[in-house]
């Protein structure tokens, strides 16, 4: 009798239930029944906890009635654990940090991802597009916030003590932050601070372009010593010349333009993020050799590659390759930082 009853408890008394429970709540979630799609998919989930749909649309679910933090963790959990279509669910996860405001997060998951895969073309200018956009609400926010007149240096708040210890980190991203908020409290207080950052050879040489960058907006007119790729020299920052004015960056920028603006504008975007990226890191330098050709060509190719478009560079000239290389290295490395 006893294995009887066990038997009956084993019976499945509702043929193909996770198969209405997920119509159901799709149903429910496209009708905007938020509430009973949430009921239905936690129901799936109960039986088979790695249904791709099923955590897909209580994710969904979750959003909608406004539960962001929640949704977040179930996204951050299907990442890790590989559920369901990985870009799929990383577009929703990155939207939702977005509505959550944390900036941050999204820089760091997308440079990891640029980092470590190859993105589908067709998913690609998305990321670059929401990488760039975040990267100018945290410089125009801040993080965190400091207060223009900090207390003396005998007793600093914890947010100053806490940027200057971002600005001595080996990480470009906390490199930026750090300049990007200690640039409000005034030329008296940063000047030194930044002197000194410029010649640090472990520094990252975009960050500081950055600082240049303000030097030059503030009229702080003095010759600063600088230190980038090995090279040494004195920079009069009066004589400073705008990075978008350089004539040699608007050259090479026109000819991405005029060749990509019709013919692939998807890429035309990327293209000219990598050759920004590199010309700033170089600045106030120029790439070498000044060949405007060549630079178009490899920040176009360049591009492909970090696309996923093009994968080989063997039946290209060799000073074209390593300009690709150089490039291509350093966008990782700047996306990664």
């Amino acid at each position: 009798m006893t294995n009887d009853k066990s038997n009956k408890n084993n019976i499945i008394r509702f043929p193909n239930l996770n198969g209405r429970l997920l119509e159901k709540g799709m149903d429910s979630l496209k009708n905007k029944k938020y509430d009973e799609s949430l009921s239905c998919f936690e129901q799936l989930l109960h039986s088979d906890p790695l249904h791709s749909q099923g955590n897909l649309g209580l994710v969904l679910s979750l959003v909608e009635l406004g539960r962001l933090h929640e949704a977040k963790m179930r996204c951050d959990r299907m990442l890790k654990e590989g559920i369901g279509e990985y870009y799929d669910v990383l577009q929703i996860y990155l939207s939702i940090l977005v509505q959550l405001s944390e900036y941050i997060t999204v820089v760091s998951v997308i440079e990891a991802v640029l980092e470590e895969q190859k993105i589908p073309a067709d998913k690609a200018e998305s990321f670059y597009q929401l990488l760039q956009f975040s990267r100018k609400v945290i410089e125009q926010e801040g993080v965190p916030e400091v207060k223009k007149d900090p207390e003396s240096t005998t007793n600093p708040n914890p947010d100053f003590l806490a940027l200057k210890e971002m600005l001595s980190s080996e990480k470009a991203d906390s490199q930026w932050i750090a300049v990007q908020q200690l640039k409000r409290l005034g030329p008296e207080i940063t000047v030194p601070m930044f002197e000194s950052f410029l010649v640090d050879e472990k520094k990252h040489p975009a960050v500081k372009s950055l600082i240049l960058q303000y030097f030059k907006e503030n009229q702080i007119n003095k010759i600063v010593k600088i230190e980038k790729y090995g090279q040494t020299d004195e920079i009069d920052i009066a004589k400073l010349t705008e990075l978008n004015e350089h004539p040699f960056y608007k050259e090479v920028k026109t000819l991405i333009q005029d060749e990509l603006e019709q013919e692939n504008p998807s890429l035309l975007d990327i293209a000219l993020a990598v050759w920004k990226d590199y010309t700033l890191a170089l600045y106030p330098f120029s790439p070498k050799p000044e060949n405007k050709l060549l630079w178009y060509e490899a920040s176009v190719l360049a591009a492909s590659i970090l696309c996923g478009i093009e994968e080989e560079m063997e039946n290209e000239e060799e000073e074209l390759q390593k300009a690709v290389k150089l490039l291509v290295e350093l966008e990782r490395f700047y996306l990664q930082s």
